[in-house]
């Protein structure tokens, strides 16, 4: 796995740390010192692209647009308009244009390699310069502290409508599964097989550890039950829908 400050190198003006979301892009870079959040959605009429984010959602009743969700899954399903979106909200932070400074971005352990490519060229296109990608859970689990030498850990990151379980050992994903399903509370018995599957040979003598992330993770009663479902001591960040950005910064800053 990656230690903070894995891609923090001097000279480096813009450097980008960027979750892209479903329902959510993310992005955090020295220049605001402040993560720039916008709805993932592009606004679109008979001329092209007109607005993002809640410039988009604003415009959805004139009757004249229609609105591109351009991201299921952590994953790109509109080349161009994610690519739109990316280039507006890099804009709102303050990141010139013409920077080509690295961006880290995070990817689903499940992705297949055509997916993450995807993601790579559209920001690519976005910012220009060098594109590295982590996968969220590792980045997740960087900004819980987890102790990736001496505990067993199963991350679970829950997001709009994706439930994505990873079993980290040796610094890596091992090994993922994806739930899906509009409400995680109602997929906590098969989040918890997973969890027990991914899970069932833990790697070293230490506490297993089960750590909860993700926008969909704020339901009180959700740590709990899984806990009780899988036997592990849970840990959940104070800002669970900003683990993965939280991550990632700490791999550009140390």
């Amino acid at each position: 796995m990656l230690a903070p400050g894995a891609y923090a190198r001097l000279g480096l003006r813009h450097p980008v740390a960027l979750d892209l979301g479903t329902s959510t892009v993310r992005l955090w870079t020295p220049t605001s010192g402040t993560v720039v959040a916008e709805p993932a959605v592009v606004a679109w009429n008979s001329a092209g692209a007109q607005a993002v984010g809640r410039a988009a959602i604003a415009l959805r009743d004139t009757g004249d647009v229609k609105l591109a969700w351009p991201v299921r899954h952590g994953v790109v399903t509109d080349f161009f308009a994610c690519v739109h979106l990316l280039r507006v909200v890099a804009a709102a932070s303050g990141r010139p244009g013409d920077d080509v400074s690295p961006v880290v971005v995070g990817v689903p352990a499940t992705a297949t390699l055509r997916q993450k490519d995807l993601l790579v060229a559209a920001v690519r296109h976005a910012f220009g310069g060098r594109v590295a990608t982590v996968e969220e859970p590792l980045a997740a689990a960087l900004a819980c502290r987890a102790d990736l030498d001496g505990d067993d850990v199963v991350a679970v990151d829950i997001g709009l409508g994706r439930t994505e379980i990873a079993h980290i050992a040796d610094r890596a994903v091992e090994a993922a599964e994806r739930v899906d399903g509009p409400n995680a509370l109602d997929q906590v018995p098969l989040i918890a097989a997973a969890v027990r599957r991914l899970g069932a040979r833990p790697v070293g003598p230490g506490r297993r550890r089960l750590l909860i992330t993700g926008g969909g993770a704020v339901h009180p009663e959700l740590g709990a039950r899984l806990a009780a479902l899988t036997g592990r001591v849970v840990t959940m960040p104070a800002d669970p829908h900003l683990a993965t950005l939280a991550g990632l910064r700490l791999l550009l800053t140390g």
